[in-house]
């Protein structure tokens, strides 16, 4: 026995060591312990090992299974039970008849390391019973009489009861999908009886039956459940159909899973299928116009950028409204990697730069599904840092069945989509000589440092900046390859992935990511424990500028000389060359690890104990470097280059043991969730280290030739412990019943208020289960009314903000630098707090081909975490506290999912989202006597346009005039501040977030096509180009020529074109002008409708497949950002301002799997 075992070892040995090129042609087992000795194992190497051994020990005890010694003692106990006792010991399946039912006499024995087959001997003889051994794995158990039956075909692990052939018999089959394709892990069960069976790799299942008109019952996710009949044994086959609306589709909630049809909570999601059809770095984008009330906004079109998330709107005044990331039940880094690797953004020191969103770190293809929790039910069980929303990701698993290969290759370009019209070189020198013309009341001479455009420049040149600094081409190349496979106790998932995107600037910068994604689950012979195992590790590099160009693209004057004659960069004061930027190195490096163990064992049937282990590391590590030759030497007239070296690492640790009981009670199931969390994490940042005075740009990187160092280094902790649970109660899938509950304690508050209390209720009924409803319509299928509230909280506040702080000073006492008091402290800071009410309605129509869900909301967030300003006399400017002001975020969420067409070979389906979201401040008791009296409006958004009134052009002055909201200014010159409190002269215009959002997404298959797209529309409001041009025309930057022709279209170019401030009429135009762009007539509709996705791929036929032995190939080419309708007058309506724009994408690629 153990030479096989050693023998197949050895040789999974030998192919997992391959790709060392290490040949095993014949390996004894003493040559196995000196062998690993010598070699270096990596991951993946060790997880083919394991595997084998798993598979290769199986085989090994399964051919010894009746020698087996068992030891057992049992007193008065029925046979039944004692049979099951000794398969339990011995781990095997027993199968028998319903004669060892009748026989209830007690019996008693004590048998020490007895072996099996003597056992069974002498229990069975002795009651006129007899056993066979079927595969080394079965030991049925029947009379004597009986005849051999057939073996059931892997089947989950139970106790499955042997019918008498005189009562029942037993049936064969095989379940197939839609195109005839074996199904694996298909449930089957004998209704109204506990008869359950699984089919294998192939399909294939056996089962018993009762008799005559049996229902066997076949459940798969994904699949219409379906009910056959039968009446004899013969084999039979059986055709899954998939479900349209999904309701029975199981899905991710906090630490746990559930169904939509049951969920009592409020959730959406999207699935690997919707996902890979998006050429996407960033897994956040893949959730755009797809999830209802989760508004997901692209930053800026740089590779790796930020992704600004919002669900269901902004609670906080002044902090972030980021949600909480789960990945494989352990959370992620919300923060920009670079912002938290740099402990400056919380310490005050200084920072490298350059920001990524910390989720482009992993692989889109590596993500099986991501579950959006909105509503009090499904988030209160995070507690305290939920009340923003929860975002759970699940990684790919291996699945039962044969090994795969799959790789994922593709290729493609991007570009900005859009460019704005700029004045011409002709009508941007007519306004600079326009402007000299008008600084005085006589005209002033232009100088050559004060306009070389106009005597230095080539009059000629008319560079279109738009194009040389933003129209390059950005490659993007996606390669990924992965390995996953199983039994029903094993299964693997690996992958790997090489992702490249470049960029519109020119020159050669780019963002690169590889990783690799390693997911294992194990389970025991008897079901009973259960592991998984989850790592993904990942790297990237981004050498892309930190500086957008998109600047200096917009304002930079169309004659401007980037070079002067010897090749070197030219300089001019009050101008940056955008070159300069493309000369600086700035390299930030990223590692992250993610992994995360769980185990899982079940005491008693319907009582589990399950714990999870997670640790996450990321590095970071940025350098700048700024030659000289790359400076503004006509500026600040510096004299040597300077760089800056950043390295900075977090470690997080979390447990989380958990206790599961779920049985029937009643008319219903009960199910009791109970845990706790334990998580430390730890922030440092060894060095910060910035330097100047080089002997030249060749010693920039060599720290020790600087005259000038500065260095800087600090580390922080964070500690959260807390206990959780759930009680579910569901009544016959009709009455379902849910409470949350969580205490949580953090460092991060004061020590008089560190621990906090959270929870929720749900419920939810399915009327369409009512008798009265229930199978009496065709066209109504479903109906449920769902309802939550509860209480979750918020800890977005950094760490240590409750002590008190201290800052050096400049002044010395006695030769030692002294120490200013910065921050008061606060003992009682404590949680903000978000209260949760909604309601909904879900419906489906026409066996739930049409299905519908509309939400209402209320979130009130109180409590809030604010810094209280205080006067100069008590000697710091303010310190952390709450305040008992109250934002209310309030609004309703709309979707629809349609199968309009499914036939063999053509399906069509839609969904459709919509959402409207209200925010407001509620309340903010004594705000006049804070110095948010200036920023807020009770009644308003948190977020608003606030501007003048324009009146247009005065005609006595010529210049624009505005609104003297507050009565105490000239309607020439308004006065700051909010005329709604009587401070100035501006007034709320409207609200920075959208009136209303969402998307429309159409899916056509036709045999092997398949065509997907994707719109997305947003009506909002947003900032004119105007608003972000500072300089009025005449000055020496060069604008929009829709801007300068609406602003010219005013009045006379006598009164407000202008070079400078000189003079009335030079001082007059400059500020009538910025007057302007900060008034209402620059406050304008944003509204879009852009075509986000298209996906066109084709799989190839099945016939054309076997002929290259693959189980799958396709084609396909995907396209973002394809095309917006807007009325929008900028670069972009979704980033709005002066910035880089989201990029238009479009890639080819293709997708095998063996």
């Amino acid at each position: 026995m153990y030479n096989k075992l050693f023998n197949r070892s050895a040789y999974a040995l030998n192919f997992a060591l391959a790709s060392r090129h290490v040949a095993l042609r014949h390996v004894r087992v003493n040559a196995l312990p000196t062998l690993i000795k010598i070699m270096k194992f990596s991951l993946l190497q060790i997880l083919g090992i394991a595997i084998a051994v798993q598979f290769s020990w199986s085989s090994a005890v399964k051919a010894q299974l009746t020698e087996k010694r068992v030891t057992i003692e049992f007193s008065d106990q029925k046979l039944e039970k004692v049979l099951k006792t000794i398969a339990n010991k011995a781990q095997f399946r027993l199968v028998y008849n319903n004669q060892i039912k009748k026989n209830d006499t007690p019996i008693s024995g004590n048998y020490n390391n007895i072996r099996l087959k003597d056992l069974l001997d002498r229990l069975l003889k002795s009651n006129k019973l007899t056993y066979e051994v079927i595969n080394d794995q079965f030991v049925v158990v029947k009379t004597q009489t009986e005849k051999e039956i057939e073996p059931v075909s892997t089947p989950q692990p139970t106790y499955i009861p042997l019918i008498n052939k005189r009562e029942g018999f037993v049936v064969n089959g095989k379940v197939v999908d839609e195109k005839d394709e074996p199904l694996v892990g298909v449930s089957i069960r004998v209704k109204n009886n506990t008869q359950v069976a699984t089919t294998n790799a192939k399909g294939n299942f056996a089962i018993g039956a009762v008799g005559p008109n049996t229902i066997l019952e076949f459940t798969y996710l994904g699949y219409s459940t379906q009910n056959i009949t039968v009446n004899s044994g013969a084999f039979i086959t059986v055709k899954m159909k998939p479900d349209p609306a999904k309701l029975d589709e199981i899905v991710v909630i906090g630490y746990g899973t559930t169904t939509r049809r049951t969920s009592t909570g409020s959730q959406t999601g999207i699935n690997a299928e919707d996902i890979g059809k998006q050429p996407v770095a960033n897994l956040l984008q893949t959730m755009q116009a797809r999830m209802p009330g989760v508004s997901i906004v692209q930053t800026n079109g740089l590779p790796g950028a930020g992704i600004n998330v919002q669900i269901r709107g902004a609670n906080s005044i002044g902090r972030p409204n980021r949600p909480l990331y789960i990945v494989d039940g352990v959370p992620f880094l919300s923060e920009q990697i670079n912002l938290a690797a740099s402990l400056a953004g919380s310490s005050g020191l200084p920072s490298a730069e350059g920001q990524t969103s910390p989720l482009n770190t992993i692989n889109p293809a590596d993500i099986e599904s991501i579950e959006v929790l909105k509503d009090a039910d499904a988030t209160a069980i995070y507690g305290s840092r939920a009340a923003n929303g929860v975002v759970l990701i699940t990684t790919k698993k291996g699945k039962s069945g044969k090994t795969k290969f799959g790789v994922n290759a593709s290729t493609g370009a991007s570009v900005v989509p859009h460019f704005v019209e700029m004045l011409g070189v002709d009508q941007y020198l007519a306004l600079r000589r326009k402007g000299f013309a008008n600084v005085t009341t006589s005209p002033a001479a232009p100088t050559v440092s004060s306009a070389p455009d106009l005597l230095v420049w080539d009059q000629t040149a008319n560079t279109n900046w738009q194009k040389e600094l933003l129209g390059g081409t950005a490659r993007t190349h996606d390669v990924s390859a992965n390995v996953s496979g199983g039994d029903t106790r094993t299964n693997f998932y690996v992958s790997g992935t090489y992702h490249k995107e470049g960029n519109v600037y020119p020159g050669d910068q780019s963002y690169q990511r590889g990783g690799v994604n390693v997911n294992l689950n194990h389970s025991s012979l008897d079901q009973k424990f259960t592991m998984g195992l989850s790592a993904i590790y990942s790297t990237d590099k981004n050498d892309i500028s930190t500086t957008d160009l998109a600047n200096y693209a917009y304002n930079l004057p169309p004659n401007y000389p980037v070079y002067n004659p010897n090749g070197s960069l030219y300089w001019v004061s009050g101008l940056n060359n955008p070159y300069g930027f493309l000369y600086q190195t700035n390299d930030n490096r990223t590692s992250n690890l993610l992994s995360s163990l769980n185990l899982k064992y079940t005491i008693l049937d319907g009582l589990d104990i399950k714990s999870t282990f997670g640790y996450s590391k990321t590095d970071s590590k940025q350098t700048t470097i700024r030659p000289l030759s790359s400076l503004n030497t006509a500026f600040t007239a510096p004299t040597t280059g300077t760089s800056s070296f950043a390295y900075t690492y977090t470690n997080t640790y979390i447990m989380e043991p958990q206790l599961t009981y779920n049985r029937k009670v009643w008319r219903g199931n009960l199910n009791v969730l109970a845990g706790g969390t334990y998580q430390y994490r730890q922030s440092e940042q060894p060095y910060y280290t910035s330097a100047s005075g080089f002997p030249s740009d060749d010693f920039l990187r060599n720290i020790s030739s600087a005259t000038l160092i500065s260095t800087a280094a600090s580390s922080k902790e964070f500690k959260y412990a807390s206990l959780f649970g759930r009680v579910n109660y569901n009544i016959e899938n009709r009455y379902i019943v849910n409470a949350n509950f969580r205490r949580d304690g953090s460092s991060r508050f004061g020590p008089n208020r560190k621990f906090g209390n959270f929870g929720s209720v749900g419920g939810a009924w399915i009327f369409s289960e009512e008798d009265l409803i229930k199978d009496k319509t065709t066209w109504f299928s479903f109906g449920k009314l769902r309802g939550s509230y509860g209480t979750v909280g918020s800890d977005e506040i950094g760490d240590y903000q409750y002590l008190a702080t201290y800052s050096t000073s400049s002044a010395i006492y006695n030769g030692i630098s002294s120490l200013n008091p910065s921050r008061i402290a606060n003992d009682d800071y404590q949680w903000e707090t978000t209260k949760k009410l909604e309601l909904a309605l879900e419906l489906g129509f026409f066996k739930d081909r049409l299905s519908l869900v509309a939400s209402y909301y209320r979130n009130r967030t109180g409590n809030q975490l604010i810094n209280y300003p205080l006067s100069p006399q008590a000697g710091f400017t303010g310190y952390q506290s709450n305040l008992a002001a109250q934002v209310q975020n309030s609004g309703v969420e709309l979707s629809l999912i349609s199968t309009n067409i499914k036939n063999k070979d053509f399906s069509w389906t839609s969904s459709f989202n919509i959402s409207k979201n209200e925010n407001k401040l509620l309340s903010f008791p004594n705000i006049e006597k804070t110095s948010y009296y200036t920023t807020y409006l009770v009644g308003k958004p948190i977020s608003f346009f606030a501007g003048y009134q324009f009146l247009g052009i005065n005609p006595a002055t010529n210049l624009p005039s505005f609104a003297d909201l507050n009565g105490v200014g000239g309607t020439a010159s308004p006065t700051t501040g909010l005329s709604e409190i009587g401070r100035g002269d501006r007034y709320f215009i409207g609200s920075t977030y959208p009136n209303f959002f969402g998307g429309l997404t159409n899916s056509f298959n036709y045999k092997g096509f398949n065509l997907d797209f994707t719109f997305q529309f947003v009506k909002q409001k947003g900032r004119s180009l105007a608003s972000s041009s500072f300089y009025p025309p005449g000055y020496m930057y060069n604008a929009a020529a829709s801007v300068m022709n609406d602003y010219l279209a005013l009045g006379s170019a006598d009164y407000l074109v202008t070079a400078g401030t000189g003079g009335v009429n030079g001082r007059a135009a400059y500020f009538g002008y910025s007057n302007w762009t900060g008034s209402d007539a620059n406050i304008i509709d944003a509204s879009f409708i852009r075509l986000k996705n298209v996906s066109l791929s084709y799989t190839l036929p099945s016939k054309w497949l076997a002929k290259v032995h693959a189980e799958n190939i396709r084609v396909f080419t995907q396209a973002q950002n394809l095309w917006t309708i807007t009325g929008y007058k900028g670069f972009d309506p979704e980033s709005q301002g002066i910035t880089t724009p989201p990029l238009r994408t479009i890639v080819a690629g293709l997708q095998f799997t063996y």
